[in-house]
């Protein structure tokens, strides 16, 4: 729980929290679908592993330019020094990814981190999903 809250700390200096939404889980209705729901995951798996083995360059190329602009990040270089000194004192998370779900345009991993709950919310961005917001409930 101390890990994934200060991931969620550590993710607050970047993002906000708090949004809700009614959406639902994702029907595999064609190719399509499925390929989503499996790079969503990926998305989400790699958010995760890249804290873990502090590869702070592909946390933030998993974020989306709506991610670096809300939170007034330059660029992506700037999010690697924030995110470096925002994880120097993390800890490895332990992990588990659930359900997929639509919100609108957007895509919804659910996951627990260190047995609190979560969630990360992607959006399409050059033809690959990336993350808007990362969000503690």
């Amino acid at each position: 729980m101390k890990t994934f809250m200060a991931t969620v700390g550590a993710a607050a200096v970047l993002t906000g929290f708090g949004t809700s939404g009614v959406g639902g889980p994702i029907a595999a209705s064609g190719a399509n679908d499925i390929a989503l729901v499996v790079q969503a995951r990926h998305v989400a798996v790699e958010f995760f592993q890249s804290q873990n083995e502090r590869r702070y360059d592909d946390l933030c190329a998993l974020f989306s330019r709506g991610f670096i602009k809300a939170h007034a990040l330059r660029d992506r270089r700037t999010c690697v020094a924030v995110t470096r000194v925002a994880f120097v004192w993390s800890l490895r998370i332990e992990f588990r990814i659930g359900k997929v779900v639509r919100e609108g345009d957007r895509l919804v991993v659910q996951a627990v981190a260190d047995g609190a709950p979560g969630r990360i919310v992607l959006v399409r961005e050059d033809g690959s999903l990336k993350i808007l917001a990362v969000e503690g409930s």
